[in-house]
């Protein structure tokens, strides 16, 4: 890398309003403090996760202890906050929508404006990897400022959201679905973020970790204390730390990899300018990947008969999404969130409607997974998988 990107880290170990805000001036201190990014008079997006509409305590989106914090902090610069995204695949980008989802997520009484306007522009990306072009929604792309506010989460088919993938949700609503149906691959799926990430680049990113998700992340894992904030103007350097803290291999989440052979990506904890009050050993808390990097990282025996055998023994080690009929209550967002068209609602023998899969096209994307506000949708392990990779 030509420049080492600077981040800072704190310790913060509850998301009591006073504390966050406190921490929070700790963290940006290095970094000039809010005002090195944010101007009087200037229109502030805070791009939050909000991939479903999900209690705080359930570590699906970013905490509102944390958009607090940074709004109090945007306002004192003399900014006007304001919080946007596009929800994840299943839920449509219209207003009635987005108000269910804010409320749901306890940012209704925030006292911070919620962003409902619901157009977009497309975005044409000159040097591009894989995209020529990207739907971006208006707020982001009308912001004076954007401040990135990405929860740490394992994620089933990237098996880290944060940083970079957080900013795939300036893609609206169910145009999300496309990218998956075309871009099928992690790799191909992984270069796209890192498209997407340039056509709006955050003038800086602040990361909730004080509670996480480990596991069938993005919504389907389980919460993990992390203690950690940090910041810094390079999402994915961002990324990078977060790697190393929850003791992932950066070279295994595939938008990192591919950032690191452009060398837009650190390779090494010296390529870093680091801020922190304590040794980074301090902050390390080492999360439960899901169960699909397990697979994919398995050993060269795996990946010598996926190469010899693809694609049937990729589908045999790999996860297959099965619905739990005990607690799918057909709501329907898996099928709105299949890029492939393949899940559908049936009626039982119990005359409830469930969701059903139809294995063959299925291409392991796990946007059902993802979406399912229910935790209704179970990622299947095959028998060969068990025998050679393990529980």
């Amino acid at each position: 890398m030509k420049q080492k990107p600077a981040l800072c880290l704190v310790k913060c170990e509850t998301y009591d309003n006073k504390q966050v805000l406190d921490r929070m001036r700790a963290l940006l201190k290095p970094l000039g403090g809010i005002k090195a990014f944010v101007k009087p008079g200037q229109q502030v997006a805070l791009k939050i996760n909000l991939l479903m509409g999900a209690a705080p305590e359930k570590c699906i989106c970013t905490h509102p202890a944390i958009i607090r914090a940074v709004a109090s902090l945007v306002r004192e610069a003399g900014g006007k906050p304001f919080i946007a995204d596009s929800p994840g695949a299943a839920i449509p980008y219209k207003t009635s929508s987005l108000n269910r989802t804010y409320q749901k997520s306890g940012l209704a009484n925030l006292g911070v404006p919620l962003n409902t306007d619901t157009g977009y522009d497309h975005v044409s990306l000159p040097k591009n990897r894989i995209i020529k072009r990207v739907e971006v929604i208006k707020p982001l792309l009308n912001a004076d400022v954007v401040i990135n506010l990405p929860k740490v989460k394992t994620h089933s088919f990237m098996f880290l959201t944060c940083a970079v993938k957080n900013m795939f949700g300036m893609v609206p609503g169910f145009l999300k679905v496309g990218y998956h149906s075309k871009l099928k691959s992690p790799e191909r799926f992984g270069a796209m973020l890192l498209d997407v990430l340039e056509t709006r680049y955050p003038e800086i990113t602040i990361i909730d970790g004080i509670r996480g998700m480990e596991g069938e992340g993005p919504s389907g894992g389980n919460p993990k204390d992390l203690g950690v904030m940090i910041a810094g103007k390079n999402p994915i350097a961002a990324d990078y730390l977060v790697c190393r803290i929850i003791g992932f291999a950066p070279e295994r989440i595939p938008y990192l990899s591919i950032a690191q052979k452009e060398g837009i990506c650190p390779h090494d904890l010296s390529e870093i300018e680091l801020f922190a009050d304590e040794d980074i050993g301090a902050f390390e808390t080492r999360f439960k990947p899901p169960a699909t990097m397990i697979g994919a990282s398995s050993g060269g025996f795996y990946q010598t008969l996926l190469k010899i055998f693809t694609p049937l023994l990729n589908y045999t080690f790999t996860l297959r999404p099965v619905v739990n009929s005990e607690k799918c209550v057909g709501c329907g967002a898996c099928v709105k969130a299949c890029p492939e068209g393949i899940i559908e609602l049936k009626t039982n023998s119990r005359g409830k409607n469930t969701a059903l899969i139809h294995p063959k096209n299925c291409i392991r994307c796990y946007c059902c997974h993802e979406m399912c506000p229910h935790k209704a949708i179970d990622l299947h392990k095959s028998l060969l998988y068990r025998m050679f990779i393990g529980n």
